[in-house]
């Protein structure tokens, strides 16, 4: 897996050096989260809709990989918002701030430097993908003109997903899981230090809340096949792929092999009847292609997504529920089609807008 990600890596960079791009999109393209992938592919299309020549480049080899700099760049959405992610788009385009756009990109540091706070204060646009990032973007650079909009992967195939969820579904569940703040190593999960900061109430409970997830999971699969469902499993990375197989060994289900095609993903779900989804782009795709969704808010992202689109805390499970001792409700939820198609054409328009002003210095 490795291996083939740095040659895709390498194939798309050789290919940005032999031909001239306007728009760098950067984010966390490394090609093994498929979400991220998507979010990358969200700003291309609009771009190429414009006749505006753009690539992706991978934030985290910035600085290794001799990406060619462009005039103008967009930081393209997701959960890049760290320092050691963002100081290489400081360092690249200083005294230039003003020929970037930071698009719906999740802040989660607690504090930041003035050479960051100069980066989100002069840059030509900036977003976050919910309301409360926004504040919080707000307070830090005294900034008003903050916008605030639907993640980025609502505007990707915004028309071919209208045609997925009028599509007949059928009698299948999709179970997607994730390593919670862990990773899958010789057969066993471990908790992550590095979250041991972000969400200590997890990390001190981290038994408790894995525990709550595996059982959860097992007995929506269990009831499923009781009920006559056919169940797959849907990985969003390599991590996912292995953690399904870790809880699922025993049970009847059909494991998929990781694949970073967006596309792809979005034609498997959409024959769905029901998905139970942990990341936080699962559950996007899931509403997009108009399947009843179990949604486990595995993080904070999460829980701001549902709520934003009207759920009430008591319809869905969180991490922090699981490390308190509650257990997984098997109930789905669904969001009407007006409200997704409004969401998918709102973040269309904001990607327009964000490319319009960023040209336009």
């Amino acid at each position: 897996m490795i291996k083939t990600v740095r040659f895709k890596q390498i194939c798309r960079l050789a290919f940005q050096l032999l031909t001239k791009n306007r728009v760098a999109v950067i984010g966390g393209y490394h090609g093994v989260n498929l979400g991220d992938i998507a979010l990358g592919y969200s700003v291309l299309e609009v771009l190429k809709s414009k006749g505006i020549n753009g690539s992706l480049q991978t934030i985290y080899t910035l600085d290794k990989y001799p990406w060619p700099i462009t005039k103008y760049a967009i930081v393209g959405g997701g959960a890049i918002g760290y320092k050691d992610s963002l100081i290489k788009v400081v360092n690249r385009y200083k005294g230039n701030f003003d020929k970037v756009a930071l698009l719906g990109v999740d802040y989660n540091e607690s504090n930041y430097e003035d050479n960051f706070k100069s980066l989100m204060r002069e840059s030509a646009w900036i977003s976050c993908r919910n309301k409360n990032q926004a504040l919080f973007i707000e307070n830090i650079i005294e900034r008003k003109n903050i916008h605030s909009h639907p993640d980025l992967a609502f505007s990707y195939r915004k028309e071919f997903c209208k045609l997925l969820r009028n599509k007949k579904k059928e009698k299948i569940v999709l179970i997607n899981v994730v390593p919670l703040y862990g990773s899958v190593v010789d057969g066993k999960l471990l908790p992550s230090e590095k979250y041991k900061e972000e969400r200590p109430e997890l990390y001190k409970n981290y038994n408790t809340m894995i525990d709550n997830y595996r059982s959860g999971i097992r007995e929506i699969i269990i009831n499923a096949l009781h009920e006559g469902y056919r169940v797959e499993s849907i990985p969003f990375t390599p991590g996912d792929e292995s953690m399904a197989k870790l809880i699922m060994k025993d049970l009847k289900v059909k494991h998929n092999k990781y694949s970073d095609n967006p596309k792809a993903m979005l034609c498997k779900m959409g024959t769905a009847e029901k998905v139970f989804a942990t990341r936080y782009h699962a559950t996007i795709f899931a509403f997009k292609v108009g399947a009843k969704v179990i949604p486990m808010a595995y993080a904070k992202k999460n829980e701001f997504l549902l709520t934003e689109l009207g759920f009430k805390r008591e319809d869905f499970i969180s991490s922090t529920d699981l490390a308190n001792g509650k257990t997984i409700i098997d109930r789905h939820i669904k969001v009407e089609e007006s409200i997704i198609s409004e969401w998918e054409t709102n973040c269309h328009k904001v990607l327009n807008d964000c490319i319009n002003t960023l040209v336009s210095n």
